[in-house]
């Protein structure tokens, strides 16, 4: 795992009751990005349907079929497995 994805997990993602969530918010710039760089260096990541898409052909974790809503952000359902 490179420095960027150490830091943005560092920053961004937060362990509850064994279950890692990303607390970024969409609207924030740099939060955004930093799912991008998540999406990208994800061995498992794949494009939900078109229904759940919520960033329009954008690669990107808030994109991805593993991707689970929570109140405090977002969830992985294989764990922000990062190469």
């Amino acid at each position: 795992m490179d420095n960027t994805v150490k830091e943005v997990v560092s920053k961004y993602v937060r362990e509850t009751d064994g279950i890692k969530y990303f607390t970024g918010d969409s609207s924030v710039g740099d939060d955004l990005n930093a799912t991008v760089i998540l999406a990208e260096t994800c061995p498992y990541y794949q494009d939900d349907v078109e229904e759940e898409s919520f960033l329009e052909d954008a690669l990107t974790c808030y994109n991805c079929r593993f991707r689970r809503w929570a109140r405090s952000g977002f969830s992985c359902y294989k764990g922000f497995p990062i190469s």
